[in-house]
């Protein structure tokens, strides 16, 4: 597919103000910005696609819930003494 040119009409100046920040931020221009904020939008899925793939799924059982917390326990375990963070909770 080629390139294609879009013009937005009526954007309110607070919102045309901030996205010039935000390139300016970046070190970008307006036109690049928008680019990549489309680019990253562009990769995401829709409201209506998540619903549609959320409903796919079947859930998962009570023996892979408790599987996967055990692994993520595990790895909190791992992450806290490589941190040397101190032992329970606040």
């Amino acid at each position: 597919m080629g390139l294609m040119d879009v013009n937005v009409k009526g954007l309110e100046p607070a919102v045309l103000a901030r996205l010039s920040e935000q390139a300016a931020a970046e070190g970008m221009s307006q036109q690049e910005w928008l680019r990549q904020i489309l680019r990253r939008t562009a990769d995401r899925l829709s409201p209506a696609e998540l619903v549609r793939q959320r409903a796919s799924l079947t859930p998962m059982t009570e023996a892979d819930f408790d599987a996967a917390r055990m692994i993520v326990a595990d790895r909190r375990k791992v992450a806290v003494g490589r941190l040397g963070a101190p032992r329970g909770r606040r």
